[in-house]
């Protein structure tokens, strides 16, 4: 499984070009479901755009890993420079041009080497801290 997460990750720290939707379609199932709900590749491959088009420089530091036979369970930080429009549970956050790191934990179902299944958890709150989009008291 070490070659599936190599791919995976390699997808998400450049940006999508032109055939990124059959490059996605060899990691993960279409549909493959985000924390209970269906996502198409293609709306894989649309989030991927919208990471690089809010956040410049990106980079992945893998932290810890567990693997079982049907599971991969990832804990890591992924930073860059906050270039442009963020899609947030707040909202779009405009640029800041700050540098922002994310902690985040996945757990990926796997099945005929293709990720079926991801269960996510990010800092989405520390990251919005970071841009100054809210303050904690």
């Amino acid at each position: 499984m070490a070659d599936l997460l190599d791919r995976l990750l390699s997808l998400w720290l450049e940006p999508p070009t032109d055939g990124a939707e059959a490059a996605f379609a060899q990691v993960y199932a279409d549909p493959v479901i985000v924390n209970g709900a269906e996502m198409p590749v293609a709306a894989l491959v649309a989030r991927a755009r919208s990471l690089h088009g809010a956040l410049d420089d990106v980079r992945i530091e893998l932290l810890d890993q567990v693997e079982t036979p049907d599971r991969i369970a990832i804990a890591f930080v992924m930073r860059g420079r906050h270039v442009g429009p963020l899609d947030s549970p707040l909202g779009i956050v405009e640029p800041t041009r700050r540098d922002v790191e994310v902690r985040t934990i996945d757990v990926l179902t796997v099945d005929n080497d293709l990720i079926t299944r991801i269960w996510v958890v990010a800092d989405e709150l520390g990251q919005l801290t970071q841009l100054g989009a809210v303050r904690l008291a």
